[in-house]
């Protein structure tokens, strides 16, 4: 006898015993669709009948066309009833007029709550998972999920420094407002309005006008509660995405041991879910989360939103499962549960949460003592080798997050005395009975990235102080001093690089044939190469960019001192030059690889990476553009290739659409390089016409179509998106009020 029939025995067991052993049953109106098949009783419960809870059904009420005189019962009307009193209830705290925001009819609740149902039911309902895992979708009271009578976001603040993408645009800005308005007179530049640009407190809050916004950003999180937070996807699944991570996420950043991540899986799937450690089930789910949302090579015929929505639920079961051990940071195993869920933060954009549970990953490594090679002695070798990874793998997240939040590094230089990591072939070999892993290694690509990212400190410690406010800021001679230092730590970390992990170049690339990458093993190498070539260029990009944005700031400024502007145009011509080539050289080899097909289509990493080092070259290019117009006096002193960068900026949008198909951020960031390329022949007509669009690349869609789109119109990014890394909505509005722009590039303003 199957589980399902032993259950319905049971249920029909405790009907008799309730109703007094041989009365009759109780009538309902109408039996859900589960116990019609299964021909077992339904109490008629709603939302959910006490056998397919029992079960784990999805449990489903549909009326037949035909049934004329379908009896509805007293409790079912009442609980409409009970209903429809709370809404009223709730609409009264919200006066018409209040706060400039109507008072939503029951026309478009009708008209919405079928979206919000939509949004958080899972994307995947596989035959025979956990129908908990859709718990959150038609089991919830959709006016809880309306964000007009949801209590709004309270106010957020976020302060983005000098090397934040941000700060850089505030440059550009104010050189764009100069370029257009020659004739003006302009004060001399301040201390005072340098710190402005360099850094600043950026608020924001939900607009009371966007309801709907609201509630798609807090609809999931909102029914974390209702979550079954033990639910898992069906093995196969899990294993395809297991696989999916190990090859790509885990093996870029191995703070995982694989061998022994797998075994502890295999170990747990015959037992009960609420007898495994919730610490390592809620790893397991961020583990899902971050191979659902970079899956792109994957199933590329999933749609970002889908793959955002699935990768959610996970991350939402991690955190749950998480929550209580997150602030107590008593394990190993919760600090590489925030590590990693810090490092899927980032792909979803939400910034203040990327950036607080960053912060409460490195509280913990701190107090299991992981930066200190002595407290690590007691342990075996493996988890000592565990250890030393995942500290550094804090230390790399930590300079990460400071070079695209322009903040202070959480981590000083002096607390990263560790040795570098060890194979663990090497770890095993001293005595460890675990099998060694077979298989392409990553360790040299892990090792050379903690090197570059120690220049990296260097670069943010020397160019832009420690992205701390200096009473001076620094003067070019000095800069200039700087960067001859910074650059010979570059090339000497190149000239150690093993013939593997050898940079790429755009034309190699461009080169590649399929039939080279058809094995995976293949693929996995030469994608580090491509990742830390990418890597490379953005570091000499947000070197020589204080020099670019010094270029930016004295341009068509009359009252700038000469001195200073002679010295500049003097010594840092070869650095505009250098940050213009290392910007076109990164577009060109994320372009060659976006618009592949086949196998060189997978050889990239995650696509918020590539879309942040390629949406911060297309700047530069923009601000090398702006600088060395024939108009500007400040000009520097070199020949730049107007319309090969022309082109190149061209390039950076294609490659952009061709990056995740759908994705909002990616529309969003390309719509602004639109606006920053129609915003180029306005201010100086000699610039070359605009380089038409490739004929084997679909043109990107027009900002009309941008916006025409449903999820735009909600004026706020779907799930509670920032745009912290890339930029603020007023960089998205700025062109508007100042530029002409066409209607083939026209970019409406942002309905926020």
């Amino acid at each position: 006898m199957n589980d399902g029939s032993k259950a319905a025995e049971a249920a029909e067991a405790n009907d008799m015993v309730q109703q007094g052993g041989g009365s009759k049953r109780r009538r309902i109106a109408l039996a859900c669709n589960a116990c019609r098949v299964k021909k077992s009783r339904c109490d008629g419960a709603r939302p959910k009948c006490t056998l397919c809870s029992d079960l784990g059904f999805e449990c489903v009420y549909v009326q037949s066309a035909s049934s004329s005189n379908i009896i509805v019962g007293k409790e079912y009307l009442a609980d409409l009833e009970n209903r429809v009193q709370i809404i009223e209830e709730r609409l009264k705290l919200f006066p018409p007029g209040s706060d400039g925001q109507q008072t939503p009819t029951s026309s478009t609740a009708a008209k919405d709550t079928p979206q919000l149902l939509d949004l958080v039911k899972p994307p995947i309902a596989t035959p025979g998972e956990d129908a908990d895992e859709q718990d959150m979708a038609g089991t919830e009271d959709p006016v809880d999920a309306m964000g007009a009578v949801a209590f709004a976001k309270e106010e957020e603040s976020a302060f983005f420094g000098p090397s934040s993408n941000i700060s850089f645009l505030r440059h550009i800005r104010r050189a764009v407002e100069r370029a257009r308005k020659t004739d003006a007179p302009w004060a001399p530049q301040t201390p005072q309005a340098t710190q402005h640009l360099d850094g600043a407190i950026i608020r924001s809050m939900p607009p009371p006008s966007s309801p709907i916004a609201h509630s798609k950003s807090e609809s999931i999180s909102s029914n974390q509660g209702q979550l079954n937070l033990y639910a898992l996807p069906p093995d196969t699944h899990i294993r395809a995405l297991l696989q999916s991570y190990f090859n790509n996420t885990g093996f870029l950043f191995p703070y995982l041991h694989k061998e022994t991540f797998l075994q502890t899986f295999e170990q747990t799937r015959g037992q009960n879910p609420k007898s495994i450690r919730k610490t390592w089930l809620g790893l397991l789910n961020v583990v899902l989360a971050l191979a659902t949302t970079t899956k792109v090579q994957l199933q590329p015929e999933m749609k970002a939103q889908q793959r955002m929505e699935e990768s959610e639920v996970f991350y939402h079961r991690a955190f749950g499962l998480c929550q209580s051990q997150m602030l107590r940071g008593t394990s190993v195993e919760i600090v590489q549960c925030l590590l990693l869920m810090s490092q899927y933060l980032q792909g979803t954009q939400k910034s203040v949460q990327a950036w607080t549970l960053h912060g409460l990953a490195i509280k913990a490594a701190f107090q299991l003592g992981l930066h200190s090679k002595e407290a690590s002695r007691a342990f075996p070798p493996l988890e000592r080798e565990l250890r030393k990874r995942l500290w550094f793998g804090c230390v790399m997240l930590d300079r990460t997050h400071s070079m695209t939040f322009g903040r202070p590094s959480t981590i000083s230089e002096s607390c990263v005395k560790l040795d570098l990591p060890m194979e663990f072939d090497t770890i095993l070999s001293q005595g460890h009975s675990l099998p060694p892993m077979r298989g392409p290694t990553s360790l040299p690509f892990f090792t050379a990235t903690i090197k570059l990212y120690e220049i990296m400190w260097h670069i943010i410690d020397r160019m832009y102080g420690q992205n701390v406010e200096s009473e001076k800021p620094l003067e070019v001679g000095d800069l200039v001093s700087q960067l001859v230092t910074l650059e010979q730590e570059l090339l000497e970390w190149r000239s150690t690089l093993p013939p593997s992990l050898l940079l790429r170049s755009a034309a190699e690339v461009e080169s590649f044939q399929d039939k080279d990458f058809a094995e995976l093993h293949v693929r996995m190498m030469e994608r580090l190469k491509i990742i830390l070539t990418l890597r490379y260029l953005n570091l000499q990009i947000l070197l020589h960019r204080p020099i670019l944005s010094k270029f930016l700031d004295c341009s068509n400024q009359p009252h700038f001192n000469p001195q200073v502007l002679s010295q500049l145009v003097e010594y840092g011509s070869h650095n505009v030059q250098k940050c213009l080539g290392s910007a076109m050289e990164l577009i060109s080899i994320v372009a060659s690889t976006v618009a592949r097909i086949g196998n060189c289509r997978d050889l990239l990493g995650a696509w918020w990476f590539s879309l942040y080092y390629t949406f911060n070259a297309a700047l530069a290019i923009f601000a090398c553009l702006l600088v060395c117009r024939r108009e500007n006096q400040a000009a520097p002193r070199f020949s730049i290739p107007e319309v090969d960068a022309r082109r190149c900026l061209h390039k950076s949008i294609e490659a952009l659409r061709l990056l995740d198909s759908g994705n909002y951020m990616v529309e969003r960031c390309c719509a602004y390089l639109e606006q920053c390329n129609s915003a180029l022949g306005s201010i100086n007509q000699s610039f070359a016409a605009p380089v038409p669009m490739t004929a084997s690349v679909p043109r990107p869609m027009s900002s009309q179509d941008f916006y025409a789109t449903g999820i735009a119109h909600f004026g706020q990014s779907p799930l509670g998106m920032e745009f912290g890394e890339f930029m603020e909505d007023s960089d998205f509005n700025f062109f508007n009020p100042h530029f002409p722009i066409d209607a083939t590039n026209a970019v409406l303003p942002s309905p926020r």
